[in-house]
C-alpha cells in the first residue's frame, strides 16, 4: 500500500497532528471610540459603475454638510475636539471683561455658548454612563 500523507492527515490512521495558527498573524478590530462611521462604508464597486446618479443622489449629496477634517468623526478625536472648544469658551469668556458698552453682549454670548456646550458635553457623559451600564448588563 502507498503511503498517501498530506500535511499531517494519514489515510491509513488518521489525523497525525494538529498545528494552532498563531495570534499575532491575525487582524484584530479597531477599538470601539477609533473606528470609522458607518457612512463611509465601501460601496460595491459593480453598483459605482452602473448605478446613474439621480436627482435625489444630487440633493442628498448638496444637503450633506462639507467634512474639512474627517479625523473628526472618530468618537474619541471628536470628543477631544469638543473639550479643546469648550475650554477655549471658558479662557474667552473669563480673558472678556464687562465693558460700559457692547463688551457686556459679547460676555453673555460667550458665557451662553459656554453653558450650552458644557450641557452638551453633560449630556454625552450621561448616554456614555448609560450605554456602559447597558453593555454591563
Amino acid at each position: 500500500m502507498t503511503d498517501m500523507r498530506i500535511s499531517g492527515l494519514v489515510f491509513d490512521r488518521g489525523i497525525d497532528s494538529i498545528t494552532y495558527a498563531q495570534q499575532d498573524a491575525q487582524p484584530s478590530l479597531p477599538e470601539r471610540s477609533e473606528s470609522a462611521p458607518p457612512e463611509m462604508g465601501a460601496r460595491a464597486q459593480l453598483s459605482e459603475l452602473l448605478d446613474r446618479p439621480s436627482m435625489e443622489d444630487f440633493l442628498n449629496t448638496m444637503a450633506r454638510p462639507q467634512i474639512v477634517n474627517r479625523d473628526l468623526l472618530v468618537p474619541a478625536r471628536f470628543r477631544e475636539a469638543l473639550d479643546n472648544a469648550l475650554q477655549h469658551l471658558r479662557d474667552a469668556a473669563a480673558q472678556r471683561q464687562p465693558a460700559g458698552d457692547g463688551g457686556d453682549d459679547d460676555l453673555r454670548m460667550l458665557n451662553r455658548a459656554t453653558r450650552l456646550l458644557s450641557e452638551e458635553v453633560g449630556l454625552r457623559d450621561l448616554v456614555q454612563m448609560y450605554r456602559s451600564t447597558l453593555y454591563q448588563g
